[in-house]
Order: C-alpha cells, then sequence, then structure tokens
C-alpha cells in the first residue's frame, strides 16, 4: 500500500506551513551561533594556518572535552600530501604615487590562498597576469583556492574588483606580498565523541576553511556545535556520536589515517554539512550506495519538515569529505546536507551581512530531528487483533477530514508485526516517520504495542 502523508495528525496550536516548525525556544540560539561565526570569519583559514588555528582553538572552548588530531605538512595521509603551512604577515599593491589599491589586512580573498613572498615594482602586463576580477560582478571579487590543493606551487597573485581593476592604467605598480610556504605546520582536525548505549556512531563533519567566507563552511560549524550541545544534554543516549571539523578534504585524509580500525568500523554512518546559512532552500545529496538507513531518514525528515527541499544524487548539491567515507576501503554511507546555490558562493559578499540566521536555526532544527529519529525508532509489535475501535482510545482520525491519515493509520496496524521498525514502515508508506511514531507512541502508553 503506498500512501502519502506529509504531516497530519496530532498538531499543536501553532499554525504554520511547515509540518513541524521549529520551536519558539530555539530562536535564542541565532544570536549564539551569529556570534561565534562573527570571531572568526575574517580569518586567513587556509588548510595549516596560524589563523586556522587561532579557530580550532575558540572550538575548542565551546566543547572542552574534545581533542585534537594533527598531521605534519609534508606527510601522507592515504595517498594525500597533508598542505604546507602559509604565514601571511601583509600584501598590498600600490601605484606609483602610493594610493592602495588592495591590501589583504582589509580581506583575506585579496590574496590568493598560498601566495608566496614577493616585493618589487612590476609592469601593468605582467601584474595583470597575477590579478583575477570578473566583469560580470564588478563590485565583488572571488576566493582563488586552488593552489590550496596542489602541494608545492610556488605563485601569487590578487583578487580584485573589475571596476578597481578596469581602472589600473599606469605603467607601473608596487607590489609588496610578505608570506612563506614550509613544512614546519600541522594540519589540526578537532574531534570529539558522545558515547551511547551501543557503538554505532554516526558522524558529522563541517569544514574549517575558506577564509572571509561564512556560509562555506565557518556557519556549519556553529550549528553542528549547537547540535553537539543538544545531544550531549540526551539522558541515555542510544547512539554514539562522533564530530569532525577540519579543512576540506584533508580532514577526512587525517582522520581515516590516524583512527584505530576499530572506531571507523563503529561509525555506520555520516552527515556532512554545508551552506545552511544561505537564503537557499535546504536539501541533500545521497551517500553512494543512495538506498541506506541514513538516506531514508534524511528524505523523510526533509520532507515533513520544510516546503521545499533540494533532493540531489551523491555529490551533485555540494561535494565534500563525505567522499573519503563513502570510497573504497570504507564505504561508510554519507550523506550531505546543505542549501541551494547561493549567488555569493565564492566571493567576497558570502559575509556576515549575507549570513541567514533563520536557516541556522532550521538546518539545527533539522539535523536535530535526524538523530531523533535515531534515538527514538524501535520495533512495534500489536497485542491486539483485528481492526482497532480507534475512538474507544483516543486515537481516531476522522477520515473525511484526513483521509491520508486514516490510511496511514490502518496501513501501520498491519505492518506492527515485529519485522518492521517505525522508520521502516515510515519509508515502505512513504509517511512522516513522527506521525507514526508519535501514534506508536500512544498505543505504547494504552499497552496496544510493545517494544520488540
Amino acid at each position: 500500500m503506498k500512501v502519502t502523508v506529509k504531516h497530519a495528525g496530532y498538531q499543536t496550536s501553532m499554525q504554520s506551513s511547515i509540518g513541524h516548525p521549529f520551536p519558539p525556544s530555539m530562536d535564542g540560539l541565532k544570536k549564539i551561533m551569529m556570534d561565534f561565526i562573527s570571531k572568526y570569519w575574517t580569518l586567513n583559514r587556509s588548510p595549516v594556518n596560524p589563523d586556522t588555528d587561532k579557530l580550532i582553538d575558540g572550538i575548542k572552548k565551546e566543547i572542552p572535552e574534545g581533542s585534537i588530531i594533527e598531521a605534519q605538512s609534508g606527510s601522507d595521509c592515504l595517498t594525500w600530501i597533508v598542505p604546507q603551512r602559509w604565514k601571511v604577515r601583509h600584501a598590498m599593491i600600490k601605484d606609483v604615487a602610493g594610493n592602495t589599491i588592495a591590501d589583504y589586512k582589509n580581506s583575506p580573498l585579496h590574496l590568493w590562498m598560498h601566495s608566496v613572498g614577493f616585493k618589487g615594482i612590476v609592469g601593468r602586463e605582467e601584474l595583470f597576469k597575477h590579478i583575477i576580477s570578473d566583469p560580470s560582478r564588478p563590485d565583488e571579487f572571488r576566493f582563488h583556492y586552488r593552489n590550496s590543493f596542489k602541494y608545492g606551487v610556488r605563485e601569487w597573485g590578487f583578487s580584485l574588483p573589475h571596476n578597481i581593476a578596469s581602472a589600473m592604467t599606469d605603467d607601473q605598480y608596487h607590489v609588496d606580498i610578505s608570506a612563506e610556504l614550509d613544512d614546519n605546520g600541522t594540519i589540526k582536525v578537532f574531534n570529539a565523541f558522545l558515547p551511547g548505549k551501543i557503538k554505532d556512531t554516526i558522524l558529522f563533519m563541517a569544514h574549517t576553511c575558506h577564509p572571509g567566507q561564512v556560509s562555506d563552511g565557518l556557519a556549519n560549524i556553529a550549528v553542528l556545535i549547537e547540535l553537539y550541545r543538544h545531544l550531549k544534554a540526551l539522558k541515555n543516549r542510544k547512539y554514539s556520536y562522533r564530530f569532525l571539523f577540519g579543512p576540506e578534504f584533508f580532514a577526512a585524509a587525517a582522520y581515516l589515517e590516524k583512527a584505530s580500525a576499530a572506531e571507523i568500523k563503529n561509525i555506520k554512518y555520516g552527515v556532512y554539512c554545508d551552506m545552511l546559512s544561505s537564503h537557499e532552500p535546504i536539501g541533500f545529496q545521497t551517500s553512494f550506495k543512495g538506498d541506506t538507513l541514513i538516506d531514508a531518514v534524511v528524505e523523510n525528515v526533509m520532507d515533513s519538515h520544510s516546503n521545499f527541499v533540494i533532493k540531489r544524487g551523491y555529490r551533485q548539491l555540494w561535494g565534500n569529505d563525505e567522499t573519503f567515507f563513502n570510497g573504497p576501503g570504507y564505504e561508510i554511507p554519507m550523506a550531505g546536507i546543505g542549501r541551494g546555490m547561493h549567488r555569493e558562493y565564492h566571493y567576497n559578499t558570502d559575509n556576515l551581512e549575507n549570513a541567514d540566521s533563520y536557516h541556522l536555526v532550521e538546518s539545527l532544527w533539522i539535523l536535530e530531528r535526524i538523530t531523533e529519529v535515531f534515538e527514538t525508532d524501535f520495533v512495534p509489535i500489536l497485542k491486539y487483533s483485528g481492526t482497532l475501535y480507534q475512538s474507544r482510545y483516543g486515537l481516531y482520525i476522522d477520515p473525511t477530514k484526513d483521509q491520508n491519515a486514516a490510511d496511514i493509520m490502518e496501513a501501520s496496524q498491519i505492518m506492527m508485526d515485529g519485522t518492521r521498525s517505525i522508520m521502516d514502515i515510515a519509508r515502505e508508506l512513504n509517511a512522516d516517520y513522527f506521525f507514526i511514531r508519535d501514534f506508536a507512541k500512544k498505543m505504547l502508553e494504552l499497552k496496544l504495542i510493545v517494544k520488540k
């Protein structure tokens, strides 16, 4: 029987077009998350960098019980080479009259990531080999990041608004970059673990890199810190949870290189988070296998909690460290949760002003509900036969008012035969997990079912 119910049945007094709107009490978390973001978003957060270390220290203050995994610059982690440490003291372009054209201290995005040091007078034609700008967006400038993934590259360059670059008509310019790359640093991956009744672990990840960006990285850490606190406060956690924060791709490589085989084996599912503070609709991408429990749970919660959900196949929304866990040798199903492509992506306008605090809380709420499915799912077994006299037990839903809900209640009872969990039933019926779960909880209270 295939029926669909998005949200129905036991409604609260709060009226909303969203199936399960987040509780008003969560509103206070907007300021907490935005305050965290505002402290660190302008740091020059390249993979190995003193500024990235400052962020890791800041996360450690939020989650003191966490630990830090380190790997030396230039060392191998799986097939990847840990990037070199990048230290920048200053970087600027001036015209011959001494007027500043671009200054790194105003935004780390002005300097290409992993630019090496350079000082001298450069002709205009030569200088423009080291400048990128976008004529289609003349007042903004782009994030030049590729060299952080190319070990040993030695280049320098600047990113400028096109209206500034096009006004540079002098024959010569002064360039002064004080920066260096070396193997004297370590990549740092923040690692926090919450043990549960069982060793089966659900992993959550977000990246620490991307200087001068908010939604692309840092906002997701703010959300996951609050998710960690939420899970830590749960009494009698069923599952164990692990949180990893580190540079994109290199964090997964370093963790998988350093962690024990037993620890990795305990990770059953994962979620990678990205772009959670943008103005776009929320969405998800499936794991590589696409039909696992984490895929079903994420899709079910998304569909029942938001009117507009983006659904994509593996790595079709945003591609990040999930590829390592889904990949060869591990094959751990890891879904991706994020929001649609936003105009500010990889531009200086991915800033604090354009961050959406409402969407931060909405994202947190959905993540909390995903973990709630794992924590509250159980296998029900009916203690009666025949059609239930629903009105006798206060469970009646009038089919003339909500036919779908009535159909779900009837079908779910038949399926409560001890072979399926609540999530299995919701998945087969294409129904809201929380509707069936709440129905089953009431039946449990009334001793109409037992837990297997």
